[in-house]
């Protein structure tokens, strides 16, 4: 399987690129379609929120063309009621993935419990391209019990998304590879990069094959998944 991970901004441009490199898969990082709007207080960032299903989801699976696209837009279901929505889906398809943010962080630039609340309800899978995916989102993947679900849930592939800066990064970074690799599971996890006048986020991409070994790119931000192996 191939995936194309991206960190930077400007998925307009940046998912057909990626399908025409030929991803089976595209993976957007943290608030994929809007600021970082948890940075400050500045409550004029609610306005950023989408209703669900998020047209902007739907535009951006249809730039995908065939491939699946992972990504997590900033929703609303209602007055006043916000989620960080995980969604794994392609164009056509009725097998589609929603996973709402169980995790939101509260410190000093990273004020998610203002903007969305946690969601709920156990973790599910889709099987992309032979494996079966679950998605992980931000703290999720520095928490144990986030990685003890997935492994319960018979994930075979994690897909995750973040948006650190450098030691955070770091952090989940190693965190995903100790669980990926105790638990035999593949990870493809994309940090958002900086832009302009936001945080100082690191960017960069991890990809790791169920064995722990870290995945080359065969071409920028490309990496390829090996086959599946069945019993």
């Amino acid at each position: 399987m191939r995936a194309a991970l991206v960190p930077e901004p400007g998925w307009e441009a940046a998912v057909p690129l990626a399908a025409a490199a030929g991803a089976d898969i595209i993976c957007l990082p943290l608030l994929s379609f809007s600021s970082y709007v948890a940075s400050d207080l500045d409550r004029g960032s609610y306005q950023e929120a989408e209703r669900a299903p998020s047209a902007t989801w739907s535009r951006a699976v249809e730039l995908a063309g065939g491939a699946w696209l992972a990504a997590s837009p900033y929703e609303s279901e209602g007055e006043g009621v916000f989620y960080l929505s995980g969604r794994v889906g392609r164009l056509g398809s009725s097998e589609n993935l929603l996973w709402r943010q169980s995790l939101p962080e509260s410190a000093e630039g990273r004020y998610e419990t203002m903007f969305w609340s946690p969601g709920h309800g156990s973790v599910e899978t889709i099987t992309v391209e032979g494996w079966e995916a679950a998605l992980m989102l931000g703290g999720e993947l520095r928490d144990p019990a986030s990685w003890a679900a997935v492994v319960d849930a018979g994930a075979s592939l994690v897909l995750g998304a973040s948006a650190e800066t450098a030691d955070l990064w770091a952090e989940t970074a190693r965190i995903a590879n100790q669980m990926a690799t105790r638990n035999r599971i593949a990870v493809m996890i994309v940090n958002r990069s900086a832009q302009e006048s936001g945080p100082d986020f690191a960017g960069g991409a991890l990809a790791l094959s169920p064995a722990g070994e870290p995945i080359v790119e065969s071409a920028p931000g490309i990496f390829d998944l090996p086959a599946r192996a069945t019993s």
